[in-house]
Order: C-alpha cells, then sequence, then structure tokens
C-alpha cells in the first residue's frame, strides 16, 4: 500500500507542473500578444496622424505679414517667409519658404518653395500674358505631363486691377524633381511693364497629387491676394 501511495503522488506532481507551466505560457504569450497589438495601434494612429496633417496647409503664417513696398506696387507675404537678396537682371522680389506652409520633404524628397515677382517687358497685360505663357517651354530642362494643357484666368485683384492667373507642371531633369508653377501677370499703367508674380514648387511626385492634395492653386491665390498695384 505504500508503494502504491508513493506511484499515485509521484504521477499527480508531475501532472500539475505541466498544467501549471502551460498556464504560465499561455498567459506570457498573450501578454506579448496585447503588446504586439498595442505597438501595431500605435503605428497606426501616428501613421494616419502624420496623413492628416499632411495634406494641409498651416494657414497661421498669414497670422503674420511683412510688407514690401516701391513705388509702383507694395506685396505683403508671411513673415516668416526669407527674403533674398536680388540685383541685375534677376526679379525685384525674392522669398524662400521652404518648410514655412509646406511639408519639408514629400516621397523622400525636399518640398523646395520659391517666390519671384520679375519685370515683364510688354505693350499691354494681354502681351505679358502671352509672353509668359510662351517661355514655359523655352526651358528644353522641363517635361511636361502628356495632353497637359497650362492652365490661364482672368481675375481682379482686390483692388479692383485686372490680372491673369497661369499655371503650369513639369519635370525639371537637372533636378530630378516635379514642379507646379502659379504666375500672377499684372500690367502697371504707372510703371509702363509688367510683371509676373511667380509661386514654385518643387516636389516629388510624378502623379502630381501633391499639388491637388495641398490644393496649391488655392495657396497660390490666397498669396496674391496681398498684392497692390499703385
Amino acid at each position: 500500500m505504500i508503494y502504491v501511495k508513493y506511484i499515485r503522488y509521484s504521477s499527480a506532481y508531475p501532472l500539475v507542473s505541466c498544467q501549471a507551466m502551460t498556464t504560465v505560457q499561455q498567459q506570457n504569450e498573450q501578454t506579448k500578444t496585447n503588446r504586439k497589438m498595442k505597438n501595431i495601434l500605435t503605428l497606426i494612429l501616428i501613421a494616419t496622424l502624420a496623413t492628416t496633417a499632411y495634406g494641409q496647409v498651416d494657414q497661421t503664417i498669414w497670422d503674420s505679414l511683412k510688407t514690401v513696398t516701391t513705388d509702383y506696387y507694395e506685396l505683403k507675404v508671411p513673415y516668416k517667409w526669407r527674403q533674398m537678396p536680388t540685383g541685375g537682371q534677376g526679379p525685384e522680389q525674392m522669398f524662400e519658404a521652404s518648410g514655412l506652409a509646406l511639408p519639408v520633404s514629400f516621397n523622400g524628397s525636399p518640398v523646395m518653395v520659391t517666390i519671384f515677382y520679375v519685370k515683364q517687358d510688354g505693350k499691354n497685360l494681354d502681351d505679358c500674358k502671352d509672353k509668359c505663357l510662351s517661355g514655359y517651354r523655352a526651358n528644353p530642362d522641363r517635361e511636361f505631363p502628356k495632353k497637359f494643357k497650362d492652365g490661364q484666368e482672368k481675375i481682379k485683384l482686390p483692388p479692383g486691377q485686372d490680372a491673369y492667373f497661369l499655371n503650369t507642371r513639369f519635370y525639371r531633369q537637372s533636378k530630378g524633381l516635379n514642379q507646379s508653377r502659379f504666375d500672377l501677370v499684372v500690367y502697371s499703367d504707372k510703371a509702363q511693364s509688367g510683371y509676373i508674380y511667380t509661386l514654385s514648387i518643387q516636389y516629388s511626385d510624378k502623379d502630381y497629387k501633391f499639388e491637388t492634395d495641398n490644393q496649391l492653386a488655392d495657396f497660390a491665390k490666397k498669396l496674391y491676394s496681398y498684392l497692390t498695384l499703385k
């Protein structure tokens, strides 16, 4: 009887130990699974927030503006935009705004934002507009999308002057970047000259969805609304 009791005790002990070990292992596996799920949900949340913010222009840049005034025009731009030196035959005004309103990068490449205000020879507003449009394809470094037509719209500036809002897009071979370009064409009777106000945005996106997703046309029109001819 003593021998039988010893056998029963011995056979039961390992069984209880295996069950306990199995329970602990299951708990550990469940804990690991919960941690993995938590990490995955965190990554999804971060990606969602990043995607949501990515397609938005920082509208607070318009809260603080600086003014540039000459004898013939006055323009206002966000205070944070960097004013660049000009001279010679180059633009009369130039600003650099990369990382100030639009994303710093896209598809692993930088987003480059530059603004120019250039004098345009021309007899009148329409003549200046035609010269601007013809100049788009004068640069062999530009590859235009097939079947794409340059946009042109006649608008009025807030003070009431007529202007043309133009837009085009192309791939810059030398830089390996796509470019959305917007031009406001105006004519100053006082200066007896036209002016082209250019917003150039370069990025990496062969489908040009960056332009529509970030509503770059509206962004350009917002900028142009702060121009006044004297």
